[in-house]
């Protein structure tokens, strides 16, 4: 055990046992005041003086040990003896309390397992009437409703993917693969996926400086790209958005609506949809909460600076950390 502990036990040992020492004095000091009021038996008193203090000193060292036992073993393995029918009562109690504990924890988590189960198995059914939907859409023959239809169904279908990746953080390190990934690919595979806002908008695109290699896991890297680019588009109606990459941060950078200060502090926490969410009808306060969780997860940083009118730059690092796997 430590100091720390050390001093704790003296402490309480003494705090303890005070009555006993206060006796003990007590009775001491009698011995020693008859020993200079009867002088003629002061030999057999100091001889029995020194006998009780010999077994005194005994007593106190055995029960010391004794203690000094049951207080190491309460510390290393939160385990000790009941040192009276009180005590013994309280750790019956508290022993109870322990297993009720354990039981309603077991509890809530095997419902929680079958929640998250049942908002899986939700997620995963709802994606096959999407992926009809989306070929009923492409015999339509007019095509400005089929652009407007189609449109709809991705963000229907990238809402759905959203509450599986929420659903799947709770496992993330059951299904993180690291590997070598050129950024540049990852960037287009993203901005590809989401051409059409783009066209729609008619937005300018401006991709540089991204021709180099990172470790990281394509997916969930991917989402957290794909999270801030949808921000981005959303909120964005004019200019265009510029992705590029500076030592070891990438940047995306939009010409839209900007957040207020207000609402910068609170945008990675979970369900915040502040003033612009609110104003679109847009926001689930999910998505950058997502991104910031799985960027912690991965070893990568995630902030951002906006400003009201001019435009919003999100900041991913990309330096390299050792990952905990908790």
């Amino acid at each position: 055990m430590d100091m720390r502990n050390n001093v704790f036990f003296i402490r309480y040992y003494l705090y303890s046992r005070r009555y006993f020492f206060l006796q003990y004095l007590i009775f001491f000091g009698i011995l020693v005041f008859f020993n200079f009021l009867f002088e003629d038996s002061r030999v057999i008193l100091q001889y029995v003086l020194m006998v009780l203090l010999i077994l005194s000193c005994l007593i106190l060292w055995m029960d010391v040990w004794v203690s000094f036992k049951n207080f190491r073993s309460q510390c290393l393995y939160e385990e000790s003896r009941a040192q009276s029918a009180i005590e013994a009562l309280l750790s019956e109690k508290v022993q109870k309390l322990e297993v009720k504990e354990q039981e309603r924890t077991s509890l809530e988590r095997e419902r929680y397992n079958d929640l998250m189960d049942y908002y899986t198995l939700w997620a995963h059914q709802i994606k096959t009437p999407i992926a009809a939907s989306s070929l009923l859409v492409q015999d339509l023959e007019e095509q400005d409703t089929k652009k407007q239809l189609g449109q709809e169904l991705f963000k229907i279908e990238s809402y759905v993917n959203l509450v599986l990746q929420y659903l799947r953080l709770e496992s993330f390190h059951d299904d993180l693969v690291l590997n070598k990934e050129n950024l540049e690919d990852l960037v287009k595979e993203v901005v590809k996926k989401y051409a059409i806002f783009f066209i729609q908008k008619g937005l300018i695109l401006n991709l540089h400086d991204l021709n180099r290699t990172i470790v990281t896991d394509k997916k969930w890297f991917m989402i957290i790209l794909e999270q801030v680019l949808s921000n981005s588009l959303k909120y964005t109606q004019t200019g265009g958005i510029e992705i590029y990459c500076q030592g070891d941060t990438l940047y995306l950078k939009d010409t839209g609506l900007g957040i207020k200060d207000s609402d910068i502090l609170r945008v990675f926490e979970r369900g915040f949809s502040g003033y612009n969410g609110r104003l679109t009808h847009q926001s689930s306060g999910l998505g950058l909460y997502l991104s910031k969780k799985i960027a912690n997860q991965l070893g990568n940083s995630l902030a951002l600076e906006s400003q009201v009118g001019e435009g919003t730059t999100v900041k991913i690092g990309l330096a390299e950390k050792r990952l905990v796997i908790e």
